[in-house]
């Protein structure tokens, strides 16, 4: 009988013993801190094409594929007024918040949403979308596409996709809940005044993928959010950023209007109110599978 080792020389080849120093070292850059300023003066920028712009730190990162986090992709969307814009990803679920203007956008199926600056919507993914643009506009999408390149995975085509449901989340109504927010009283309980968004799928776990979390957030005029961490990373958008500015370890980011933000995982973070307004933000987290594997790690830090 031939030897186990000659049986095997093919597969063998592909074994590696590691001996590590230290039990969790698996030689991976940190995720950065980082506010995508370049790619917002782009899309803000008059004249700025219809396009896709992506926040990708994939070299910080060391990942083959675009990222702006390990898990997920952020992406700028400008259609001019008159125009279109077509595309798919390789994704579950996309989620968009619409900066500026008014449209349409057309999903899987007959899905059709129609929607105006401070809405919040979100598809099924691997499919074709395309946007319709009434007036200058821009949006923010946010996927998962990285999660899935790093695990070799396909989506589920939309139609056969049974945890991401097309939803659209008027900007009105969300102002109405946020207002019920700010008449609470009493200790804070969370890091921020926000309203959480969901879907009938994923309700249970109060998200909108079955890896990321979407959220408006707010802080009173003169406030300041009390530091905290969490396991999940986030993407916070700025939308009412005027003498905003957030402390990500002894790090000061200053917002600027429509700008990306990357909070780290674990991460100490804070955002403070010097201006005139309230703030608020649309913050995306890979925090839906944290949550799904009991290991939110969120703790105060003062």
């Amino acid at each position: 009988m031939q030897p186990a080792t000659e049986i095997n020389a093919a597969t063998a080849r592909d074994a590696i013993f590691y001996v590590p120093e230290g039990a969790f070292d698996r030689g991976l850059a940190n995720v950065p801190p980082h506010l995508f300023a370049d790619e917002q003066a782009r899309v803000l920028a008059p004249g700025c094409p219809t396009g896709l712009i992506a926040m990708d730190l994939s070299a910080k990162l060391g990942t083959a594929f675009a990222a702006t986090t390990p898990a997920m992709l952020a992406r700028y969307v400008v259609v001019r007024a008159g125009e279109s814009l077509e595309h798919a990803f390789e994704a579950t679920g996309e989620i968009y918040y619409v900066a500026r203007g008014e449209g349409t956008t057309a999903g899987s199926g007959a899905t059709r949403i129609t929607w105006r600056a401070g809405d919040v919507f979100v598809l099924p993914g691997a499919s074709r979308t395309r946007h319709e643009a009434a007036t200058d506009s821009l949006l923010v999408c946010f996927t998962n596409e990285p999660e899935l390149a790093y695990a070799g995975a396909r989506a589920p085509e939309a139609a056969r996709n049974t945890v991401v449901k097309a939803a659209w989340f008027d900007g009105r109504i969300i102002d109405e809940k946020l207002g019920l927010v700010h008449q609470r009283t009493g200790p804070q309980k969370t890091a921020g005044k926000s309203v959480i968004f969901a879907t009938t799928p994923l309700g249970g776990m109060r998200s909108m993928l079955p890896s990321m979390t979407a959220a408006v957030n707010t802080l009173e005029q003169d406030g300041n959010q009390r530091p905290h961490r969490h396991n999940a990373a986030a993407l916070t958008l700025a939308i009412e950023s005027e003498g905003i500015y957030s402390m990500v370890g002894d790090q000061k980011v200053d917002w600027i209007p429509f700008g990306l933000m990357v909070t780290p995982p674990q991460a100490g973070h804070s955002h403070h109110n010097r201006g005139p307004r309230m703030m608020k933000s649309f913050v995306v987290q890979d925090g839906a599978l944290y949550y799904q594997l009991r290991n939110p790690g969120f703790a105060w830090t003062a």
